[in-house]
């Protein structure tokens, strides 16, 4: 997905939100959005926000001279989630529709997002989850995907953002649970980019229980397929199925060329909410087939 003129605001509005945490006095932010801005003057408005957005990621973490300045409330977030655990597993297997559930409860994580520009606290998450069973994909290929797992050897799950990769691991579970047989890689960033899930943060919830956590080589905020490890991008395309979270994933993946990919997501702003057709907020289930290189 090509660069929407309005992601350039997002890019920006991070900017700002890191100035304000950093300790930089007025001459160093002056520098810092200028470098910012002088890099979007120029891009390449054909690459995908997810990489431009990695771009402008380590310009900031280079002025401000932290490579990790969401460590702390990355931590936070990851803690509050991993404490609901159990009440949240006793809701996927309380329902009448265990599978479901455990999608639309993974999906829900990814309201953890501190590039987005809707408001977020831990309570808004927690009660989105207690009322999941009122939730509707708005897009619901879930039923394919399900069929999709029933054959597959190995997927290939992407994992999005801290305290969400709680509810990924609760759906990894339920998947290995159900299909016994299939081989589960989890992938993280391959850098510190915003608050998306690195190796720091899949020990801390254990991911290692229910899959195989490997780097994608990359510090961009989706997957970019032209900058990831070759490592990575040979499981990519081994895998049977691909589950893709987020929406940086989406915007990086949408003309990727491979079938049984399935991005599960929130659809944070209008740029990829009006490319759905679905209102802002709304979660989806979307499957993308190569063939018609979209989804159906």
């Amino acid at each position: 997905m090509k660069l929407n003129f309005n992601c350039i605001n997002c890019n920006i509005n991070q900017v700002n939100k890191l100035m304000k945490l950093s300790e930089l006095d007025r001459h160093g932010k002056e520098e810092l959005m200028k470098e910012a801005l002088n890099y979007l003057s120029d891009v390449d408005y054909n690459k995908c926000n997810p990489e431009i957005a990695g771009e402008i990621w380590q310009i900031i973490i280079r002025h401000i001279k932290d490579d990790n300045p969401y460590d702390e409330i990355k931590k936070y977030y990851n803690r509050e989630v991993l404490k609901m655990m159990k009440e949240i597993e006793e809701m996927i297997y309380n329902s009448n529709d265990k599978f479901n559930t455990a999608l639309k409860l993974a999906i829900t994580g990814n309201l953890i997002d501190f590039e987005a520009k809707h408001s977020f606290d831990v309570n808004v998450l927690k009660e989105k989850l207690r009322n999941i069973e009122k939730t509707k994909l708005v897009v619901d290929d879930s039923r394919s995907l399900y069929e999709s797992l029933k054959n597959a050897k190995i997927l290939m799950y992407l994992g999005d953002n801290c305290g969400e990769i709680c509810l990924d691991k609760l759906f990894i579970k339920y998947i290995k649970n159900q299909f016994p047989g299939i081989k589960v890689y989890f992938a993280v960033r391959g850098k510190v980019i915003v608050n998306d899930i690195t190796l720091e943060d899949a020990k801390m919830v254990d991911m290692h229980e229910v899959a195989e956590v490997i780097e994608n080589g990359d510090g961009s905020l989706g997957t970019v397929m032209g900058r990831v490890s070759s490592e990575f991008k040979e499981k990519f395309y081994e895998a049977d199925v691909v589950i893709a979270k987020g929406q940086g994933n989406y915007e990086s993946l949408s003309e990727i060329d491979r079938n049984n990919v399935f991005h599960l997501f929130m659809a944070k702003c209008e740029a990829v909410a009006g490319l759905l057709g679905v209102n802002t907020m709304s979660i989806v289930c979307a499957q993308k087939k190569a063939a018609h290189n979209k989804f159906i």
